[in-house]
């Protein structure tokens, strides 16, 4: 008989949790990205050397997470049990989490993945195994959740998706709304 659901959850939070205080430790020593745990991986990050931004991490089970980091408070987790599932074929990428900054899957094709804004200033994205986090400015993130829900339009930003040999895979709207 299986767990409850319950019960596989907080085992997940519990070895997230540890696993995101070793990544921290090792970040703050300059060598988080070979830290893994219970067969949690990292992978992109916002916000690099600071107490808040976010993380993408993966387990070697299929279990995605996103670790949104709180400067003094505990580190919340979005976890996706069958993983975020977004298709990358068509694009090169898909986004999971936005505001601020954008972080999300590609596929294993992609060798380069940037954003330019409305102005042309061009910002590369942090590739880690099959994952990105690019640091752009969509506004302000969401305080409360009557903002998360209240209507958002994206800004026109465009992404351009890389594979082998430099070639341009997609060029586009980063987010569609």
């Amino acid at each position: 008989m299986a767990p409850p659901r319950d019960e596989v959850v907080a085992k997940w939070i519990e070895e997230l949790t540890a696993f995101t205080e070793l990544y921290r430790a090792a970040e703050i020593e300059g060598s988080a990205e070979a830290v893994s745990h219970a067969g949690w991986h990292a992978g992109a990050r916002l916000g690099p050397d600071t107490a808040s931004g976010r993380l993408l991490a993966y387990n070697e089970s299929g279990v995605e997470a996103e670790c949104v980091f709180r400067e003094g408070e505990r580190t919340l987790f979005n976890i996706m049990s069958t993983g975020y599932g977004n298709d990358t074929t068509e694009r090169g990428f898909a986004v999971w989490s936005s505001r601020p900054g954008v972080l999300g899957a590609i596929d294993a094709g992609v060798t380069r993945l940037e954003v330019a804004d409305t102005d042309g200033m061009v910002v590369p994205a942090d590739i880690v195994a099959h994952t990105f986090a690019v640091d752009v400015d969509l506004g302000p993130a969401p305080q409360n959740m009557d903002e998360v829900f209240a209507p958002w339009e994206p800004p026109e930003l465009t992404v351009r998706v890389y594979g082998e040999g430099d070639t341009l895979r997609y060029e586009g709207p980063l987010l569609i709304s």
